[in-house]
């Protein structure tokens, strides 16, 4: 019955190994599985509390951990090979397969540095990879690229593919395990199977996103620190922040979550009458505000030695996260040391049923609120003149609706929710918002205060304002971490009192709601939930490096069918690579050659016209792959997928400059 706790509690070990090891550029099998063996051990008591034996209890997590084996088996064919740089999982998938191989996130160029400076037009980086020193650091923290790299080890490349999805299994046992004690077990299972039948839920998992692994962490950690506050254990409550703070180590926004879980046991905390419980309180916020600053610190000191300028790029937007953090604290710790607000704490405990009222009605009117934007508010939040923008107009052509670039749509961010899972869920949700609130002021319950906290201030910014390009399904990634297992757990909340009520009308209403919250997300799907997202890519990559062998590399990457492949190339053949942006004639291979120290250098492009071929006919390529991808849509769920002809074509460099095509291997799959 505890297992799906113990399962949640070994991920964050096992994530708290990973990243030390990849931090400190050890990440060897010989180091990280001993220490690994060692860590768990030595923290194996350190477990949310047992929950009575019952057979609801016993039922229930069965269900959820056959729920989650299911779910897995089913998703495993569908992993995607996201193995190009065009967006995230193409970098963090690329960067679990160097890691499985190698004990530093920091790839070396080698002699493709002094190569691109000797021949203007020449670059050894490319998108998401910088520059620094001789090494590409690849943007972003690492620890979801160690995590792939660890399975890796067990599995190779195909366990590199799918390990997310096993990630996303351990999440969906986290949104149960803490599901389970705010409402009646069975129907602890109802946002379980929502998540799990969602399109952002399957699609998210089946590549290399971070949004399971910091959901996994996240509701983790709410379910240690409600134990934590159920034992008053010091140990848990240092747990649970490290765990939400962790987050951190996935994700740059990490820090997010954390501001709500200071904000909801600091000002609980604040409000208690008496002195000792206060103080009491306070030294728990103490604890969980130390293991959460300490993950986040680490999570930037991650970026600092191994993503330098992607920290930079994001400087204002970690720095007012860091300043929120450190105001939260300070706020939560002045107003509960304050004795000199004693008569308003008296004054807001007499008249607490009269606030929770206040509290449970604002929520409802911050909810309308959001419903109505679209109907009178357009947000321009896209950076003009960017990739972004650009992205966004492209899309909005293809719609065929008006060109606005920097329009970013976020007006429309909670009715996103309701197409992927119904209005009545979000109603449901806002409801059981409204209900958790009321319970907070009236009865100052910490727990649900710590859960409401997490969920609400992460959900209001992204709802508010979503940062992301807007095109679907993409942008529901904002919402994954927290705001959707949020929003259904709090649904669940009102099904639960629905049925409380122990009345024909209340039951009925409850099992309808309980069915259409669960259901509803499956029929959503289309055609593209059944496609592998980037099919074809990792047989064509195959035939590129059997062609390539040990030989340095100029990738040609002209025109819009060219998929970025720089960091492919370097990454999964091992081998030397530059990029040139322009086509190049026989002069120019000749001096790459040379500059190479007039060796074997091969050619690789996607369009034929952009290298000086013999007699000046292009040869059959070496392979002619079909690639599957999910249309990009703007205010609509994708439906389908596309497939498109991708033909490679590579070449070895003569001394003289001209071209001896690769033949061998020419195949369509």
């Amino acid at each position: 019955m505890g297992l799906p706790d113990r399962i949640v509690m070994l991920l964050f070990w096992c994530a708290l190994v990973v990243s030390g090891c990849v931090l400190v550029s050890q990440f060897r099998p010989y180091v990280v599985l001993p220490l690994l063996a060692v860590v768990v051990a030595s923290t194996w008591r350190f477990t949310p509390a047992a929950l009575p034996v019952t057979r609801a209890h016993l039922v229930s997590s069965i269900a959820a951990l056959g729920a989650g084996l299911v779910w897995l088996a089913v998703n495993l064919p569908f992993a995607s090979t996201f193995i190009t740089v065009w967006r995230d999982p193409g970098f963090l998938t690329l960067e679990g397969l160097w890691l499985s191989g190698h004990a530093s996130p920091d790839i070396p160029v080698g002699a493709a540095s002094s190569v691109q400076h000797a021949i203007p037009g020449l670059t050894a980086a490319t998108g998401a990879y910088d520059l620094v020193g001789g090494s590409l650091q690849v943007q972003g923290a690492k620890l979801l690229p160690g995590m792939l790299g660890l399975a890796g080890w067990a599995g190779g490349e195909q366990a590199v593919l799918r390990a997310n999805l096993l990630i996303g299994a351990v999440a969906l046992l986290a949104v149960f395990a803490l599901g389970r004690r705010i409402v009646r077990p069975a129907f602890a299972l109802v946002p379980v199977t929502a998540l799990a039948l969602s399109m952002p839920m399957m699609v998210f998992s089946r590549a290399a996103y971070t949004e399971p692994l910091a959901m996994a962490l996240v509701f983790g950690g709410l379910t240690m620190a409600w134990s934590a506050i159920e034992t008053r254990s010091s140990a848990r409550y240092l747990v649970a922040g490290g765990m939400i703070g962790a987050t951190a180590l996935v994700r740059i926004d990490g820090a997010a979550a954390v501001v709500g879980l200071i904000a909801g046991i600091g000002l609980t905390a604040a409000a208690a009458v008496p002195p000792r419980t206060r103080q009491r309180q306070l030294v728990a916020l103490g604890l969980v505000a130390g293991g959460a600053l300490s993950m986040v610190l680490l999570g930037y000191l991650d970026l600092r030695l191994h993503s330098e300028q992607y920290l930079y790029n994001q400087y204002e937007q970690y720095t007012s996260l860091i300043g929120l953090l450190v105001v939260a604290v300070a706020a939560v710790v002045a107003l509960g040391m304050l004795h000199r607000l004693d008569p308003a704490r008296r004054w807001v405990l007499l008249h607490r049923r009269r606030l929770a009222t206040a509290a449970a009605a604002a929520v409802g009117v911050v909810a309308v609120f959001l419903a109505s934007r679209p109907m009178w508010m357009v947000n321009h939040h896209v950076p003009a003149h960017t990739g972004y923008s650009h992205h966004v107009a492209t899309l909005q052509m293809n719609a065929h609706v008006a060109v606005d670039s920097t329009r970013s749509y976020d007006e429309s961010s909670l009715s996103w929710h309701a197409w992927y899972f119904g209005w009545p869920m979000v109603v449901l949700a806002v409801v059981g918002l409204a209900i958790v609130l009321h319970r907070v002021v009236a009865r100052r319950d910490p727990r649900l205060a710590l859960v409401f906290g997490v969920v609400v201030a992460p959900s209001l910014l992204y709802l508010w304002v979503v940062n992301i390009t807007p095109d679907q399904i993409w942008a529901m990634r904002r919402f994954l971490p927290v705001t959707i297992p949020g929003f259904l757990l709090a649904a669940t909340v009102t099904i639960d009192v629905l049925w409380s009520r122990r009345t024909q009308a209340g039951r009925t209403f409850a099992a309808i709601g309980a069915v259409a919250v669960a259901v509803f997300p499956a029929l959503t799907w289309g055609p593209a939930m059944a496609a592998v997202e980037q099919d074809g890519r990792l047989g064509e990559l195959h035939a590129a490096c059997d062609a390539i062998g040990d030989d340095p590399v100029v990738y040609v990457h002209v025109g819009k069918v060219a998929p970025p492949y720089l960091a492919t190339l370097r990454t999964m053949c091992d081998v030397e690579v530059v990029q040139a942006l322009e086509p190049m004639g026989r002069g120019d291979l000749r001096a790459i050659r040379q500059a190479w120290g007039d060796q074997d250098v091969k050619v690789v492009t996607f369009v034929p016209y952009t290298v000086s071929w013999p007699d000046g006919v292009a040869p059959e390529p070496l392979r002619t792959s079909t690639i599957t991808s999910w249309r990009e849509r703007l205010q609509k769920i994708p439906y389908s997928a596309d497939e498109t002809t991708s033909r490679l074509w590579v070449a070895t460099i003569r001394p003289d400059g001209t071209l001896e095509p690769v033949t061998s291997g020419t195949a369509s799959p």
